[in-house]
């Protein structure tokens, strides 16, 4: 071989190993676990789990824990109009979702009393305007009490099939236009027994700013500003997928008084997922699900997010929560290969799950060492948990609650000891 083609071989492979350790080696790690050691849950003898199931708990994507009121809020809907219906993963069958009928729904649970069927006194809030002609598509959502704690507002993310604006009525392509996804906000009145179980529609945001939603986090519950995450910067696209390699999607700003939002960040976006908030410190912690990490974020006078620390988590997570601690709680997904399966048979196979437990060390301070990984349970058997997507954990009783996106039940562990 003559010295100019050895020196191209050279340089072909120089670029393509350059390309691998910025681009490809996390997604790769991510998906096939290299190293990755997944326990069963009996490693864990610190909780006892097991499942909960009702038709109301079935594909619970996100929890939300009122502490005062001791009730649990879940975003749940039904596996076959899951597996139809989600934007987010590159799904737009309506024909699907039409099969799979009925809306979604919020999901409350009576923490502290489980009953003698064990089902927490499950049951669905309702609508007080509109009856049940009000379709929700629901993904993420968040929760604040307002008006001196007489009722809980709710920021829902509602991934709406997309309509012809000329008619109203004619379904368009997803495909080729993706959802008509929307901020939908409601508010539930606490101070009134004949409205404490139904939904008032306030509020609609859209805005160009929200792309692909996945999640969001209330920033201050007077104004009602809030953070979005967008998990792709494009609602369809040939090259959407590529965001797991290649990092994509940004997060947003939105004001809930003026409707108004702006991208606020772009940067260190890997499918940005889960989203929190510490009260105390006013850090902002991003799950980006494409790189295996949980961003540490400030928030500008100007309402635009600075990365300040990075936490690796070696494992793609979903969602995010934070106790009244300040620990932040993630669902994650060691199974990468398993996760997809059970996407697609919801009812006949359940994937390794895993809930992880960020804290912040109180002697840490240099970036890259303020923060420590627990892992709280894993059930890498697929026995007891859900194909868990979130994790919400409450101090008071110790119990982890553990929803997922497909899965036809949630999980309760509970603290023994």
């Amino acid at each position: 071989m003559a010295g100019s083609a050895r020196a191209f071989v050279v340089l072909i492979l120089a670029i393509t190993i350059g390309l691998y350790k910025v681009y490809l080696h996390d997604a790769v790690v991510l998906v096939l676990g290299i190293g990755r050691v997944i326990q069963p849950l009996e490693d864990f003898p610190g909780y006892r789990c097991q499942r909960i199931q009702h038709p109301l708990l079935e594909s619970c994507e996100d929890l939300w824990l009122d502490s005062t009121n001791r009730k649990l809020y879940a975003a749940c809907s039904n596996p076959a109009a899951r597996k139809a219906w989600s934007p987010g993963g590159n799904t737009y069958d309506l024909s699907g979702l039409a099969a799979a009928g009925g809306s979604d729904h919020i999901s409350v649970l009576d923490i502290d009393r489980p009953g003698p069927d064990g089902l927490y006194g499950v049951h669905a809030l309702g609508f007080r305007e509109g009856g049940n002609n009000q379709r929700l598509h629901l993904h993420g959502f968040d929760v604040r009490r307002i008006d001196h704690g007489r009722r809980l507002r709710f920021w829902l993310i509602n991934h709406r099939p997309p309509m012809d604006t000329a008619t109203g009525e004619t379904l368009l392509d997803a495909t080729h236009v993706g959802a008509n996804s929307t901020i939908d906000v409601y508010d539930l009145d606490l101070g009134n027994a004949r409205k404490a179980n139904h939904l008032a529609h306030v509020k609609t945001i859209v805005s160009d700013a929200i792309i692909s939603p996945n999640n969001l986090v209330v920033i201050d519950g007077d104004k009602g500003d809030f953070l979005v995450t967008n998990d792709h910067s494009t609602k369809v696209g040939a090259l959407r997928d590529l965001g797991l390699i290649f990092g994509d999607g940004s997060i947003a700003y939105c004001r809930t008084d003026t409707g108004k939002c702006h991208i606020a960040t772009t940067e260190n976006c890997y499918m940005p997922n889960g989203i929190t908030r510490d009260p105390s410190s006013g850090r902002i912690y991003v799950a980006h699900s494409a790189k295996g990490t949980l961003g540490v974020n400030r928030l500008t006078d100007d309402n635009r997010l600075v990365q300040i620390d990075e936490v690796p988590l070696t494992m793609s997570v979903d969602n995010l929560s934070i106790d009244a601690e300040g620990n932040v709680f993630a669902g994650g997904f060691p199974d990468a290969a398993k996760f997809w399966k059970a996407w697609d048979d919801p009812y006949g196979t359940m994937a390794p799950s895993t809930v992880l437990m960020i804290w912040k060390k109180r002697d840490g301070h240099a970036p890259g060492d303020t923060y420590e990984v627990v892992k709280v349970v894993e059930d890498g058997e697929a026995r007891v948990l859900p194909t868990t997507t979130t994790a919400v954990h409450d101090p008071i009783s110790g119990r982890l609650f553990l929803g997922g996106v497909t899965s036809p039940f949630i999980g309760v562990c509970d603290r023994v000891g």
